[in-house]
């Protein structure tokens, strides 16, 4: 529930601030964040009046401001409900949120909004919500404490509190120094104590030491020993070395005799025909011989253990020995003690004298002592002087110190931003240089391409991109060399990512592999029997463990460690949490110290041990027991003899006896000895030693560690290990690169659940090293004053340096700055591992005090708990359903994980799983991994075989195309003549240029140029034909296009390659389970043809580079043999070669309908036919053999019936009984065998499952032969389109040409022309530049522009009046918000208020209604809706599209009846193409004056477009087409500033005639904004009727219900005084009556006009008033103007 209500929160509600779970209470605690719920859903409209503060006079607001809104939603809120929110009880915030939650969803589906919701409230019940409102705020007040009275209560706890201390100060002070002084004194007289017993020790131990000097043990022969040992060494190594001699031989006799190739010949005679290889038995022969060495190991293992045991049980024995020797010296000594206490009493007497001597002196010294004791405390004071004196100079030295440290910070934290600066510099110069390099790719290529770049090349650029590979060639790797160079091996690594990405495009049927046929989507074919099989087989060579590895480590409530800077509070935090929470504390330090620690306790333990030990051996026996025991240890072992190997071996005993932790601190002090810091993994297994000692359902925490990555990655390795882990590995045969292989195990989890960061500032850890340093200077003052005598006392008895603690710590001040360096290096990616990675980083503020850091560290610690804890007993809950769910598995379904895995829709069928011999897994597991390496390879070498296909394609087209531009831009010899040309008119003299015979002879030589011209155009527009035709047919195309086909005739072959392969591994593995002889197969691979592009010698030989897949039975042949195989099968044209296509021309090619395709689909059913040809046939082998079978069985029944038959007949015989008449006796019932029944029931089986995992493998080969058909085809046909069109492009290019050098002759000769009839030379230079026509080589000449279009009227917007396209984006906005065209005050304020917002822009209104005030919206709205809260927005736009022209009565019913004369059918409705060909009361067309500027807009016709709007305003939009009601529309506009005159207008509109009503009331304030502002209902030309037309009571109805077509849903709630249809119907009724006549009579207006009631509604009728709402922005402009002036 948590979750969900987070997830609404945070993601949809997007609250200011982000609430988690565990800070409900405190989050929602003052009331704002519910309120800002509320106003989200615009239930809480003074939500600006709520406070962020958590004060209480806050909470008093925040709460007395939710309880109505919470009561109006139904959400139960009282005031025990808002104390418990207020203060923060558990549980409390996340109820109401929850109940809160269900209600707004509620609200949220009926669509209801807040003033709704109020309205259909019951007025009972509103009363009885205000009320309790009222009480509720009251009693709130008396819960809620002021601020005030919380302030005092603070102050007096904090003076009492200072109060009972300095009591506590005061009293205790006295008593307090005074067990002070007792425990020092304490302390001193027991440190002298134990040094008297330390001496007493010492003084035995060199008694003891005296006494066993005097036993002495002779040495025995050294040389002796030595020799025996050695000799016994060579003899046991001889008889190694011929025993394994030995074992060799007989081995190698054995292999002779039964060799395992020969063995494997005749168990696959039918498929493997040469036996094992040299390779094979040598690596047989190392696994024997490692089997035999392993086993002389473990007898020396057993050796070693036997002499063991034997040395302990002599150590006993040994030890035995000793404990009597014990008891004999002890005896010894009693008896000297006792010859030595009379000497004592002597000595006994001349001590009393000298202590009597010493008292004298003892009184003397106290009375000097007490001279002393004056001058000392004269010296003291003078040295406290020194000591003040100096300390003043060390703190402005610390200061100075302070300053140059942050100094020096300083410069640090500039040179890592430097640093940061740089590295971030370069990634993004190397990424803008990929995108760079990306456009300029992109720009090349649609040079290239025409500006059609195809999409997979941009998928590889972007592929190529995102793995930050180079996009152009920077090396040439073709041939593959053998030796790469860096250049090089980036080039290999872009062709392994793109044969990646089109290998896993095929095989997911994804990208430009996708199924398009019929619009259906493909995805990729799975064969679960197929992976079944595989699974199988390789459980068989490597069995899976079922069972889960039980962790090493006990369960803990929390694993967490807190990291931070120096002087961040950790240790302090963790020293206050850890007792709170029970948690264990783990310091890197404190385990190095114990480790330490204990290593030099067992040390010195283990040094006292062998000391005594070597005692006992010095005092073992006497010398006349000396060469009885030489001869015991002799036959004892030769390892025993000597002192020095004996000490040896108990050290070595001793040590193996050490602690676990003894043992890791003798190699941290090894470590620290050499001068190196402690290695990572030796401190990691520390601390793992001290996790795994804490007891389990307890917690435990890392104090600064790990501090690195590496230490990191160390722990997590350490703590996810499991015992499976530690256990022997075994090795796994790799699976095959598919589709079928077993997908990789998920990631473990996080081995730590939570990690603390204390973020601190530097220049906050500086500040608390110089605070920490000047505290500790100050201790060590006031310890100096306070106890100088203990000082001075102590210099003698303690052994501890404090100047070394003190140099310690300001080694580490001193230090600070490189620790915070450090931090700084090895953080980030800290962060990103237990940021991003695990997501368990959780970062708390340290810059606060310690009480708040500590409380909040506990807060987060105890959320981790409770986490962890759920966590722990939903896994529990899990394992308990999975260990159940096992229990009733079945074991005939049980089968591998890695199928399980690989293939979830096997988990419920149940497969044949007879057993198979070993040899069939370990020979069908290597094949078809060979298989798949095989085919994953071939795959991506078609597939970069297309690649680059595909780009020599793009690239020879463009290259034509350029190449023929270039030939169209070749010059020519016009020029030349056109020069001559000119010349020569130029010469011809002046004075005979008018004359006639002269202008037609240059004529005439204007003609033979110009004919001479078109000469030269056409002859080169043959040759640009002849050009483009030899392009066309040169045959590039049809070789490349042959060359395509045959890369996807690879693709194809390799398919039915791969189906072939499966179907021999499921023959052979599902024979190997009903027979124990394979068939000999004779079939050979099916070779799909190819296109023979080699018949033309000009044409470079280009095949696929796909090998076609070999025999299994060849997968094991050398390199050498497949190579000649290889050539062998070119020479005898192994693969179907078809004959490439000549050169067509384009007649041809329309001939020919698409011979690519043809060949395509020739090459797919030579595929599919092979494909059912191989499933055919072993169909149909099947059946032979089972056929076979039968056959056999029943003449085994047959004879079986015979024999039964013939005994019958020889026991007739002998019985003698008289021969009856044979009859036919009937068959005789055979006994089945259950045996034989039940193998027929597993064959069948086998048989239905071979069939099916055959049909499911030709399903997924046909669907991948039909997908490679269709892209060949794609490709193809694509090919063909693009070289189609380039040479369309260049036949585009030649007539263009060809046009515009005609257009330039002719402009030529127009321009000659023109100076011929002049009479006047050509004195400008003419030139045929190409296809340009210039005048003296740089003017061109070109025909004359046409004029610019005008621009599009616009309408601008004046004062307060709306546009037409402002009206249209106000009207969307009104019918979006309110469809069915009544609204709330509320509605049009916040549609206005979005509308003015500043995101909409400024031209959406006008600039008085941009920067309109609440006073303006309050009165609008007045305007608007005088007596209700629902108005009508239609009839808002109406008055807000002022100025229009106001409509006469009489105007309106013409425009009544043209509208009904369009309506023939009588529906009241028109449609839109209707009412456009309809005229208004005004024209809708005018003709406007038009600029005489070209580029001056026309005037913008706004009473034609106000039209088109009235349509858009009062037509339907619930139908299609859009369809008007013209009554209602005409309704609106009789719309009058007055009510009354408006409603008798729209009365006359319905009953058709002209009315006239008398005002009897003030005058009528006239409209500034209607045009001929006169308020009278007719105009001077109308006619007034005669006879005045009668009003029935429907009409009247019929104007009182306009614009109120929902009129019961607006009774009784928000006009209190509107009456409903038919009591408006019983009041006419009783008028009518009132004035003499009947309900279905029709009175005369004039008479019924005078009646009171009809009057009251016409006054009220306000649907018919017209507001004139420009006042209100007139008005507030001329106060603007007035305030401006003054």
């Amino acid at each position: 529930m948590s979750d969900i209500i987070c997830q609404w929160l945070n993601v949809e509600l997007r609250l200011s601030k982000v609430t988690e779970p565990y800070s409900f209470t405190r989050d929602f605690a003052n009331g704002y964040l519910i309120g800002e719920i509320l106003h989200r859903y615009e239930l809480q409209d003074d939500f600006h009046l709520f406070s962020k503060q958590s004060t209480a006079n806050a909470k008093l607001n925040n709460f007395t401001r939710i309880e109505p809104t919470l009561q109006l939603l139904g959400v139960p809120f009282d005031l025990a409900m808002a104390k418990a929110v207020m203060q923060g009880r558990q549980g409390a915030a996340t109820h109401l949120l929850y109940q809160l939650y269900i209600q707004l969803q509620k609200k949220k589906k009926s669509g209801l909004t807040a003033t709704a919701m109020e309205v259909m409230q019951p007025a009972a019940t509103a009363r009885l919500h205000r009320v309790e409102n009222s009480i509720y705020t009251e009693r709130l007040k008396t819960v809620v404490k002021r601020e005030t009275d919380l302030k005092m209560q603070k102050i007096a706890k904090h003076f009492h509190k200072r109060g009972q201390a300095m009591y506590n100060r005061s009293v205790m002070a006295e008593l307090l120094k005074e067990e002070d002084r007792l425990k020092r004194q304490e302390e001193r007289r027991l440190r002298d104590i134990e040094k008297h017993r330390q001496a007493r020790r010492k003084q035995h131990e060199i008694m003891i030491q005296i006494q066993s000097a005097i036993v002495q043990i002779p040495k025995p022969p050294h040389a002796r020993t030595s020799r025996a040992s050695e000799k016994q060494l060579q003899f046991r190594k001889k008889q190694e070395v011929e025993y394994v001699h030995h074992e060799i031989a007989q081995f190698e006799k054995n292999q002779k005799r039964t060799s395992p190739a020969e063995a494997g010949a005749f168990l696959y005679s039918g498929r493997v025909t040469q036996p094992i290889s040299t390779v094979d038995k040598e690596q047989w022969n190392k696994e024997y011989i490692e089997s035999i060495r392993q086993r002389l190991e473990e007898d020396s293992a057993a050796r070693e253990q036997r002499e063991m045991r034997r040395r302990r049980a002599l150590m006993e024995q040994l030890q035995a020995h000793e404990a009597q020797q014990e008891l004999l010296r002890e005896e010894q000594m009693v008896s000297r003690l006792m010859r030595q206490t009379q000497q004592e009493k002597r000595i006994t007497v001349q001590l009393m004298q000298i202590k009597q001597q010493k008292e004298v002196l003892r009184q003397n010294r106290i009375f000097q002592e007490r001279q002393y004791q004056e001058r000392r405390l004269r010296d003291f004071q003078e040295a406290l002087d020194r000591e003040a004196v100096l300390a003043q100079q060390e703190r402005l030295e610390r200061s100075e110190e302070i300053r140059m440290e942050r100094e020096l910070h300083k410069q640090l934290v500039a040179e890592r931003a430097q640093a940061r600066y740089r590295k971030h510099f370069e990634i993004c110069r190397g990424i803008l240089e990929q995108i760079v390099d990306l456009a300029t790719k992109a720009g090349e290529y649609r040079l290239l391409t025409a500006n059609l770049i195809p999409v997979k090349l941009m998928q590889e650029w972007m592929e190529l991109f995102f793995n930050g590979k180079p996009l152009y060639e920077v090396a040439s790797v073709d041939p593959a060399p053998a030796d790469p160079t860096p250049e090089q091996i980036i080039e290999l690594e872009k062709l392994q990512i793109l044969n990646n990405q089109d290998y896993n495009e095929y095989v997911a049927m994804k990208g430009e592999w996708v199924w398009h046929e019929e619009g259906e989507s493909q995805a990729p074919p799975v064969n679960d029997i197929l992976d079944h099989v595989l699974s199988r087989l390789q459980s068989l060579i490597v069995p899976l463990s079922v069972s889960t590895p039980r962790p090493l480590f006990p369960r803990f409530t929390i694993r967490a460690c807190m990291l931070g800077k120096s002087y961040s509070g950790k240790t302090t935090c963790l020293a206050k949490i850890s007792n709170a929470l029970g948690l264990y504390v783990l310091s890197a330090n404190s385990l190095i110290q114990d480790a330490l620690l204990a290593y030099q306790q067992d040390k010195q333990a283990a040094s006292e041990s062998q000391k005594e030990s070597q005692k006992k051996l010095e005092r073992n026996g006497s010398p006349t027991e000396q060469p009885q025991r030489e001869e015991e240890e002799e036959k004892s072992s030769p390892l025993e003899s000597g002192p020095h190997k004996t000490s040896g071996l108990l050290e070595k005993e001793d040590k193996e006896k050490w602690s676990l932790r003894a043992q890791r601190g003798a190699a941290v002090e090894q470590a620290l000895r050499t001068g190196k810091a402690v290695p990572d993994q030796l401190l990691v297994d520390i601390i793992v030693d001290a996790i795994r000692n804490i007891p389990a359902d307890s917690g435990w925490i890392l104090d600064g560690f790990p501090v690195d990555i590496t230490q990191a990655q160390m722990l997590e390795k350490a703590l996810n290990r499991t015992e499976s882990d530690q256990a022997e590995t075994k090795t796994h045969s790799n699976s095959a690169t598919d589709k079928n292989s077993p997908k990789d195990p998920p990631p473990p989890s996080p081995a730590l659940d939570l990690v603390v960061l204390l973020d601190i500032s530097d220049e906050q850890v500086l500040e608390r090293a110089a605070h920490q340093a000047d505290g500790e200077s100050i201790e060590q003052e006031r310890d100096g004053r306070d106890a100088p005598d203990e000082k001075m006392s102590m210099t003698d008895v303690d052994t501890h340096d404090p100047a070394s603690s003190s140099d310690e710590k300001s080694l580490g001040r001193k230090q600070i700055q490189h620790r915070i360096s450090g931090f700084h290096d090895t953080w980030p990616k800290l962060e990103k591992w237990f940021g991003d990675q695990q997501n368990i980083l959780v970062k708390v503020t340290a810059d606060v005090d310690e009480d708040t850091l500590s409380s909040n560290v506990k807060i987060v610690l105890m959320d981790t708990m409770d986490s962890v804890e759920k966590g722990a007993a939903l896994g529990d809950s899990r394992k308990m359903s999975t260990s159940s769910s096992a229990e009733h598995t079945r074991p005939e379904s049980a089968c591998s994980a890695k199928s399980k895995s690989a293939t979830p829709k096997s988990a419920g069928r149940r497969y044949v799983e007879e057993p198979l011999p070993k040899e069939i897994p370990v020979y069908l597991v290597p094949y078809w991994e060979n298989v798949c390496n095989s085919y994953v390879t071939n795959v991506k070498t078609v597939m970069q075989n297309l690649r680059s296909e595909r780009k020599l394609i793009i690239h020879h087209l463009y290259n034509i195309r350029e190449n023929f531009r270039q030939y169209l831009q070749k010059t020519d010899l016009k020029q030349e003549f056109v020069s001559v040309w000119q010349g020569d008119y130029n010469s011809v003299p002046d004075n005979i240029r008018e004359d006639e015979e002269t202008k037609g002879e240059l004529h005439q030589r204007l003609d033979d140029l110009r004919e001479r011209l078109w000469d030269i155009c056409d002859k080169r527009k043959e040759e640009a034909e002849q050009e483009r035709a030899g392009v066309i047919d040169d045959g590039w195309l049809d070789d490349h296009t042959a060359v395509l086909i045959n890369h996807y005739s690879a693709l194809m072959q390799i398919e039915v390659g791969r189906f072939q392969d499966s179907l021999c591994l499921l023959r052979d593995y599902y024979t190997a389970m009903c027979k124990t002889a394979f068939p000999e197969s004779t079939r050979g691979f099916t070779r799909v043809p190819l296109i023979d592009i080699t018949a033309d010698d000009h044409v470079e030989l280009e095949e696929p580079k796909i090998p076609a897949p070999a025999p299994p039975e060849r997968l094991a042949k050398s390199a050498e043999e497949k190579d000649s195989e290889v050539e062998e099968k070119k020479k005898t044209k192994l693969f179907p070669l078809v004959s490439c296509r000549s050169p067509t021309s384009e007649l041809l090619r329309q001939v020919l309908h698409h011979p690519d395709e043809k060949l395509l689909q020739e090459f797919f059913q030579t595929a599919l036919s092979a494909v059912r040809s191989m499933v055919l046939a072993e169909t149909q082998q099947r059946e032979e053999e089972e056929g076979d079978e039968e056959q056999k069985q029943m003449e085994a029944q047959r004879v079986q019936t015979s024999n039964s038959a013939t005994d019958n007949r020889k026991a007739g015989k002998k019985k003698g009984a008289p021969t009856p008449q044979q009859e036919p006796s009937p068959q005789p019932v055979v006994e089945k065998n259950p045996e034989e029944v039940k193998r027929k029931a597993e064959r069948k089986r086998i048989k239905q499952e071979f069939t099916a995992a055959l049909k499911r493998e030709e399903h997924a080969v046909k669907l991948r032969l039909e997908l490679i058909k269709a892209h060949a085809l794609r490709t193809v046909s694509s090919l063909q389109q693009k070289a189609e069109q380039a040479y369309r492009n260049m036949e585009e290019w030649l007539g263009t040409r060809f046009l515009s050098e005609m257009n330039s002759i002719d402009q030529l000769t127009e321009l000659v022309r023109q100076h011929i009839e002049n009479g006047v030379q050509i004195h400008h230079e003419l030139v045929l530049q190409s296809a340009d026509f210039c005048v003296d080589g740089d003017t061109l000449v070109v025909a004359s522009p046409s004029p610019a279009p005008r621009r599009s009227p616009l309408e601008q917007s004046r004062n307060s009046t709306l546009t037409v396209q402002q009206l249209h984006i106000l009207c969307a906005q009104l019918r979006k918000t309110a469809p069915a065209g009544l609204m709330c005050s509320n509605e049009l304020t916040e549609v206005l208020h979005e509308l003015t917002s500043p995101h909409m822009g400024s031209d959406v209104l006008p600039e008085p209604w941009m920067h309109i005030t609440p006073s303006q919206f309050d009165e609008l709205v007045c305007v608007l809706a005088p007596d209700s809260e629902m108005l009508d927005w239609r009839q808002f736009l109406l008055s807000a599209a002022l100025p229009w022209p106001f409509p006469s009565q009489t105007q309106l019913l013409k425009t009544l009846q043209r509208y009904r004369a369009v309506d023939t059918a009588g529906t009241g409705l028109i449609t839109q193409e209707q009412y456009a060909q309809i005229e208004l009361w005004f024209p809708s067309e005018r003709d406007l004056p038009v600029p005489d500027d070209p580029t001056e807009p026309l005037p913008y016709d706004r009473l034609a477009n106000l039209k088109k709007f009235f349509f858009s305003l009062f037509a339907s939009t619930h139908s299609s087409p859009l369809m008007l009601d013209y009554l209602s529309m005409l309704l609106y506009f009789c719309c009058h500033p007055e009510p009354a005159q408006g409603f008798t207008r729209a009365l006359s509109l319905v009953i058709g005639h002209t009315l006239h009503y008398k005002h009897t009331g003030p005058l009528t304030q006239s409209v500034p904004y209607i045009e001929g502002a006169g308020v009278e209902e007719c105009d001077a030309d109308e006619e007034v009727e005669s006879e005045e037309a009668g009003v029935s009571v429907d009409d009247v109805l019929r104007v009182l219900s306009h614009g109120d077509d929902h009129v019961s849903s607006r009774l009784n709630r928000f006009e209190p005084n509107h009456r409903s249809r038919d009591e408006l119907r019983e009041e006419l009724l009783k008028v009518f009556k009132e004035l003499g006549f009947k309900g279905e009579e029709k009175i005369p207006f004039s008479t019924l006009s005078q009646h009171p009631f009809l009057q009251d509604l016409m006054e009220a009728s306000s649907q018919y008033l017209l507001p004139d709402i420009h006042k209100i922005f007139q008005a507030q402009q001329t106060e603007d103007l007035r305030s401006f002036s003054t």
